[in-house]
């Protein structure tokens, strides 16, 4: 009985598997749940712009002529033998000189060797047209001698056996860009295009591609921490994205890409981690209209010219706005003699809150916005003077080099407000010149955002937005203080000559009972 009740539960439970197996391979087979399709589905994006990228990456090698390793003999000789060890002691008196030997060293002497080139450095780059210019970092070629480009197709480029395989079309040293352009067939070169990267939104995917540590064509992927960092490296001009894709040496001047395939930025450099050089999550690209504006410049011209205001700036804090009546702008501090600014009647105490209809709210957004332009465009500036707001078209200079002013006599003892602020004043060859700074005074007590403190041999142009040449004119000027707070504007002298000029804010102590 027993054994009847064993074979017919085995019957049962064979019964029970073979239902189940066939629901079981049907469902491991499907395995199609929306989240999984969703996923697979970013996946297959991935591997999309991997492969549409991959072909418009280049790898460049900076190759520099080395000096050949010095030996200890100038024939040539790299080992020492008992003969040279005493020759090197004794010199030509060597008792153990052998003249048989000598002979044979003439004989036998190896030329010198010759210098020859060697890679020096290794980064990335992209193409941006289908005539072979590309994109990379000024510092992946800088002091090149020679360049190999090898393109994801395994072809190299080497201008060192082939001079017009690669030719250097310029380079912008202010943004650490430079455009190469390889030889080859017209219309013939993958490339990838530019994202309007002030479009780009922090959290959007960011897909770097590179050589990082000389590992050719590495692809990685993290996000868009995030947009408009600056301050960060060597560029007042640059426009810097942050990623926490993993960018490494070798990476430079590889392009950032989004979902799209599109260029976002040209990564340029990264913080690192105590004595690591690795990756720790912060990485950072130029952002691809400053790159597209400086390729563009670059390729059409050789250089980068750019537009110029001829402003000295400073951004407002809290005590500069109430005096300024303005909740945002930037204060124009300075303006150059004869530059575009001052020939259309910008003025210092000015604050500029548009730029061609941009709001501008720090000097780094200023500077970008007119950065947009070229010399000789018009730029419309939104500014407010003396609580009016006044518009102003300015045919943009170009940017040369920096400059303003410079330069250098009985001294008067400050009394009533000027003992307030602490100042002992001396008027020479029509300036107010700060001669000290009392350290029991309002003006000791203060610094500016940017860390400036008042300090002796400043000249005070300016009070309270008033002109002034003589100590009583700042007496005078000192009646208008608004809101128990002193604004000055002062111009500082470099011993080289240069000058710069700041307005800084100065709250007057409560009176005491």
């Amino acid at each position: 009985m027993k054994s009847i009740r064993k074979i017919a539960l085995q019957g049962v439970l064979a019964a029970i598997v073979l239902s189940i197996a066939p629901l079981s391979v049907k469902a491991a087979g499907e395995a199609s749940s929306p989240a999984l399709t969703t996923a697979q589905n970013l996946e297959d994006a991935f591997v999309e712009v991997a492969d549409k990228a991959k072909p418009a990456v280049v790898v460049i090698t900076n190759r520099q002529t080395v000096a050949p390793r010095q030996t200890m003999f100038s024939d040539g000789r790299e080992s020492m033998g008992p003969q040279d060890f005493f020759e090197f002691f004794w010199g030509p008196n060597n008792p153990y000189r052998s003249p048989q030997r000598e002979r044979r060293q003439r004989e036998q002497r190896r030329p010198a060797p010759r210098p020859r080139s060697e890679a020096v450095g290794k980064g990335s780059g992209v193409l941006i047209s289908a005539d072979g210019y590309l994109v990379t970092n000024f510092h992946v070629i800088k002091d090149y001698e020679y360049l190999e480009v090898k393109t994801a197709d395994g072809k190299v480029y080497d201008n060192e056996k082939d001079s017009d395989a690669v030719t250097v079309v310029g380079i912008d040293e202010e943004t650490d860009l430079a455009v190469l352009k390889l030889n080859g067939p017209k219309n013939s070169f993958p490339f990838l295009q530019f994202m309007d990267s002030d479009k780009l939104r922090v959290g959007q995917w960011a897909i770097a591609i590179g050589a990082p540590f000389e590992l050719d064509y590495s692809v990685t992927v993290g996000c868009v921490s995030q947009t408009g960092r600056y301050n960060r490296a060597v560029s007042n001009f640059n426009n810097y994205i942050q990623t926490d894709a993993s960018i490494n040496p070798g990476n430079s001047g590889g392009p950032l890409l989004n979902i799209k395939g599109e260029i976002i930025g040209i990564n340029q450099y990264i913080y690192t981690g105590g004595m690591s050089r690795g990756n720790i999550g912060l990485g950072f690209a130029i952002a691809s209209n400053v790159v597209k504006y400086v390729t563009d410049s670059l390729i059409a011209d050789g250089e980068v010219a750019r537009a110029f205001l001829g402003v000295a700036m400073q951004e407002l804090d809290e005590q500069l706005m109430k005096q300024f009546d303005v909740e945002s702008g930037v204060l124009v501090s300075d303006v150059i003699p004869g530059e575009a600014a001052e020939k259309a009647g910008v003025k210092p105490g000015d604050v500029i809150q548009k730029v061609g209809g941009r709001e501008v709210t720090t000097s780094q957004e200023l500077l970008q916005a007119v950065a947009k332009h070229r010399p000789g465009e018009d730029i419309v500036l939104s500014v407010v003077r003396n609580q009016k707001k006044l518009m102003f078209t300015i045919k943009a200079g170009r940017r040369q080099s920096t400059q303003v002013a410079r330069k250098d006599a009985p001294v008067e003892q400050a009394t009533d407000e000027l003992g307030q602020l602490g100042l002992v004043l001396q008027e020479e060859d029509g300036k107010v010149v700060i001669k000290e700074v009392l350290q029991d005074g309002a003006v000791a007590q203060v610094r500016d955002e940017d860390g400036r403190q008042v300090m002796p041999g400043d000249i005070i142009h300016d009070v309270n937005q008033n002109a002034v040449t003589t100590v009583a004119g700042v007496r005078e000027a000192l009646k208008e203080t608004r809101n128990k707070t002193v604004v000055l504007w002062l111009e500082r002298k470099s011993r080289s000559g240069a000058s710069m000029r700041f307005f800084i804010a100065i709250p007057l102590p409560d009176e005491k009972d």
